[in-house]
């Protein structure tokens, strides 16, 4: 080979080579490697095969928002995002999600680049389910169910009266939401518009739910006891392997056929009596029910089950529910601003079957809450309501070793110091409850 074909040679070399790393040399860097963003719970493979973002240098507006009345295409495309790329997002969650399932409160978070190309969408449905899409390199969109791990703890507090039950749990720290499981609980036993004094003492065994460290909702009560004055009440969460409820110390569950109030949280403002002054006609007249006082759109919950004989306007009584029970019971919900059942409907114990109003003749939002035995008017609180049968003698094993652990870990979380010593501690004489003892 002469010198010339040589270098002809080795030049030729070097043009095969610059026109092979071209394209490689000129590649924008966030094709060539991933970005520090990478996507949580999604697979190991995906984040090694495809850049789950932008290149840190791109910069993204990130947008946080609710669904409303409006759908999740009405949403992305008021953003800027193109129909036709909605479109494609849409079709790439097939058989992950479908978005005419998408509900008003369903949380998003998207982000878009300063084209308004969508990169990336969060879509959360609930606490522990989300679902992601991710843009990959070559465009199309790669799409997941994420689901979100719940942190469970358990923890005791105890609260002492002053004011309102409400005030001491919300004053200590916890919501509205575990008065109102508080008072379910004891709502066959307890009227908590007459019962409650300055100085009762509850105590809870309950459960918290976290996410990174952030609480986001509570779980089972799984003890409870109101200490008043005059009397204790005990609750215990056990499941029978058929049925679970609560039961007293002794297995006899506390569900009755009638709850004690139509309503969690309010002000008792009437009772029932043969001569009342009707603050409208200005006359003594028979008072056949008790009023209950609260906010406008309070919900109002069916003492029992039954099937609706009436809902409809009635007179003095303004919109009524009328409920008919076994053995000649009827129960009443007047001045309703809102009617949430039909005549010949079906309703169980608890069930939302009217919002608090002020219709007919009435002064303020409440709702007359009557009872009637074979057409005549008794006051509900006179009712002895029967409650189911107790434990089989072959779960009591199992139910009693619940309650004293129960109990014992409740003691451990109040009184760390009932540890070491017998100072404070849970009694059980029998199957009876004393009490802690200072």
């Amino acid at each position: 080979m002469t010198e010339f074909q040589r270098r002809s040679a080795i030049l030729v070399m070097v043009l095969i080579f610059l026109v092979i790393l071209f394209p490689v040399l000129t590649k924008p860097a966030s094709a060539i490697r991933l970005t520090s963003q990478s996507v949580s719970g999604a697979p190991v493979g995906f984040q090694a095969q495809y850049p789950s973002t932008p290149a840190s240098n791109v910069p993204l507006t990130v947008i946080a928002g609710k669904i409303g009345r409006q759908p999740v295409y009405t949403a992305l495309v008021s953003y800027g995002v193109a129909p036709s790329e909605v479109l494609s997002l849409t079709r790439s969650f097939k058989g992950i999600f479908d978005f005419r399932n998408a509900r008003p409160k369903d949380e998003y978070q998207i982000c878009l680049t300063p084209q308004k190309k969508l990169q990336k969408l969060i879509y959360k449905t609930g606490l522990t389910n989300q679902y992601v899409a991710v843009r990959t390199d070559n465009g199309a969109f790669y799409t997941y169910r994420q689901e979100i791990s719940l942190e469970k703890k358990t923890v005791a507090r105890a609260f002492t009266i002053e004011s309102s039950l409400y005030q001491a749990v919300t004053g200590q720290g916890e919501t509205s939401h575990l008065v109102a499981a508080f008072t379910d609980i004891f709502s066959w036993d307890i009227d908590f518009y007459l019962f409650p004094r300055k100085g009762d003492t509850i105590r809870v065994l309950f459960e918290k739910y976290y996410i990174e460290g952030h609480f986001v909702k509570y779980g089972k009560i799984l003890a409870a006891q109101y200490i008043g004055s005059s009397e204790t009440f005990s609750a215990f969460y056990f499941d029978n392997g058929r049925q679970a409820g609560y039961y007293d110390e002794n297995g006899v569950p506390l569900r009755k056929t009638f709850m004690r109030i139509p309503v969690k949280f309010g002000t008792r403002t009437s009772s029932f009596s043969p001569r009342r002054f009707h603050p409208i006609s200005k006359k003594y007249k028979r008072h056949t029910g008790i009023d209950y006082g609260a906010p406008l759109g309070t919900p109002i919950h069916v003492t029992a089950g039954g099937i609706v004989e009436f809902a409809g306007w009635r007179g003095g009584y303004g919109k009524l529910v009328i409920v008919r029970h076994p053995n000649g019971f009827k129960t009443l919900y007047g001045h309703c601003s809102r009617l949430l059942v039909k005549k010949g409907t079906r309703v169980e114990q608890g069930q939302t079957i009217a919002k608090v109003g002020r219709t007919g003749q009435a002064t303020g939002p409440h709702v007359h809450y009557e009872t009637r035995i074979n057409g005549k008017p008794v006051n509900p609180n006179s009712i002895k309501s029967a409650r189911g049968k107790p434990l089989p003698f072959d779960q009591h094993v199992r139910f009693e070793l619940m309650l004293q652990t129960r109990m014992q870990t409740m003691a451990d979380h109040l009184f760390p110091e009932s540890r070491q010593t017998a100072g404070k501690a849970i009694k059980l004489q029998g199957k009876k409850i004393v009490e802690w003892v200072d």
